[in-house]
């Protein structure tokens, strides 16, 4: 029998027309939502009108480790979830997954008692009394909870077939949510290395010939400025003008780095010295402006890569979270290595993230920020994040930037981690 088919079974055994309703609208609103947390709340919702549960809490697979981590929840204490992890071999996962049921504590108790300590704890320190296993394509893809400390509740004998269909849907639904998402980031990324190299082409065929009359200038405003005293007003002006030519060509030479980011010697290097190196260039800044860099790094995390210009990428990036605090603050540097599973594959990733307590950038901005020219600061030429990209891409590496308004930025940077030369182009 077909999902549609043993939905429509549950639904007809409902009782309440108002509740049959619902159930239809939440089948038809899955389809149309791609959001995770727009799902999830989606989920929660129909589930407080249908069950009531006081306490609701759904278990995500991590993709670096694989273990079920606190997603959303309502009604659970943020402090009690800290460190909980639920092991996706563990005894609670494989019972779900084979069983392809709930699990209901009050009338499973030798079930509960198969499970491990720290997975009997998980139902009795949070209150929870209904495990829900969310299945896609016979793979366990998270797992809902449900819990509650008013007397005389549950789910009846009746319901929990119709549980367990809902949960399962929206597992699906969850599952076409990542897959849109992850379709999304490619097309984003393709469209940004177009724009990136169209740019740079751009810049490469006309930076010749902006660049001879600019030599020209600057060195009449040089000759000319040696001439003054500084104490006449053409002093400063002269001043100015040449101070503007630098400029311009500092962002010539911005274009053109964007068609050669390419470009430089790739050698084994251990991460941590362009780290470092970029950190100390910015020390002086962050100290007269009030800001602390915190920086839990480890050495040994090897990649293959130009080393000044991986040392470009965490400067530009640093130099943004200084600015992006005039009020002072803290900064925090960790790098890390990482596995992360993606289409069945498990990629292993030297890791490096920029904390900062900063203003944040706004939605309608967020996916602007690497197109070229795209700046929200007054004196900015938009081509550092950018170049940053440009860097990445040609390093085989990713930058994801994640930022609310109010709650500061967190820059991501992944370059693969060096695991011979075979694996690695010639370049």
């Amino acid at each position: 029998m077909t999902f549609r088919r043993r939905l429509s079974t549950w639904l007809s055994r409902f009782s309440g027309r108002s509740d049959r309703r619902r159930l239809e609208e939440f089948s038809r609103s899955l389809a149309l939502i791609v959001d995770r947390e727009a799902l999830e709340a989606s989920l929660a919702a129909r589930l407080r009108e249908l069950f009531d549960p006081e306490r609701l809490l759904i278990l995500e697979p991590d993709p670096s480790s694989g273990q079920f981590l606190p997603g959303f929840y309502f009604g659970i204490p943020e402090p009690m979830l800290a460190g909980l992890r639920i092991a996706p071999r563990g005894k609670l996962a494989r019972w779900l997954t084979a069983n392809e049921t709930c699990l209901v504590v009050g009338r499973q108790a030798e079930v509960l008692e198969y499970l491990d300590p720290a997975e009997r704890a998980l139902f009795g320190d949070l209150g929870l009394a209904v495990a829900v296993p969310m299945l896609s394509l016979n793979r366990l893809a998270g797992i809902l909870l449900l819990g509650s400390s008013r007397q005389g509740w549950g789910i009846r004998r009746g319901q929990l077939g119709l549980l367990y269909l809902l949960a399962s849907q929206a597992s699906l639904a969850f599952e076409n949510a990542g897959l849109y998402r992850a379709q999304r980031e490619r097309l984003d990324r393709l469209y940004r290395a177009e724009r990136l190299a169209a740019v740079g082409q751009l810049a490469a065929g006309v930076a010749h010939e902006i660049r001879n009359p600019l030599t020209a200038i600057r060195s009449t405003m040089q000759y000319l400025l040696s001439a003054l005293d500084p104490a006449e007003s053409r002093y400063q002006l002269v001043a100015e003008i040449l101070s503007e030519v630098d400029r311009i060509n500092h962002t010539v030479g911005g274009l053109l780095s964007l068609s050669r980011s390419g470009e430089g010697r790739k050698e084994r290097l251990d991460l941590a010295a362009p780290l470092d190196g970029a950190i100390h260039l910015v020390h002086a800044n962050a100290n007269d402006g009030g800001v602390q860099i915190q920086q839990q790094t480890v050495s040994s995390l090897w990649v293959r890569g130009d080393a000044g210009h991986l040392k470009q990428v965490f400067l530009n990036l640093l130099i943004n979270a200084l600015q992006s605090m005039p009020q002072g603050g803290v900064i925090d540097v960790t790098s890390q290595p990482r596995t992360i599973t993606a289409d069945g594959r498990e990629l292993r990733w030297a890791e490096v993230r920029i904390v900062d307590q900063g203003g944040g950038i706004a939605p309608d901005q967020l996916r602007k920020i690497f197109d070229p020219f795209f700046t929200t600061k007054h004196d900015g030429t938009g081509l550092g994040l950018p170049i940053c990209h440009g860097i990445l891409e040609q390093h085989e590496g990713e930058i994801h930037i994640e930022s609310e308004l109010g709650q500061g930025t967190i820059v991501t940077v992944r370059l693969p981690l060096f695991e011979g030369p075979a694996t690695w182009p010639t370049s």
